[in-house]
C-alpha cells in the first residue's frame, strides 16, 4: 500500500506518493514539515531528508506545471 497526498504550496500543488504507506507518526511529522515549508522545493528537500530517516520511498511530482 502507499500514501498519496496532494498539497498546495505557495508556488503551486505537489503530489507526494509514499511507499510503503505512512504511519500515523510519519504523517504527523510530514504535516509539520509542510507547515514550515513555503515552496514545493523546500518541501521536497525536507521530505527527502525525512524519508531517508524513515527508510521508505517517496515520489514527488509538481501538479499543473
Amino acid at each position: 500500500m502507499e500514501t498519496g497526498l496532494q498539497l498546495l504550496m505557495r508556488d503551486g500543488a505537489i503530489l507526494l506518493k509514499f511507499h510503503p504507506r505512512l504511519t500515523v507518526e510519519q504523517y504527523a511529522e510530514l504535516m509539520t514539515l509542510a507547515e514550515h515549508a513555503t515552496t514545493r522545493a523546500e518541501l521536497c528537500f525536507a521530505v527527502e531528508e525525512a524519508v531517508e530517516h524513515w527508510g521508505i520511498e517517496c515520489h514527488a511530482e509538481n501538479v499543473g506545471v
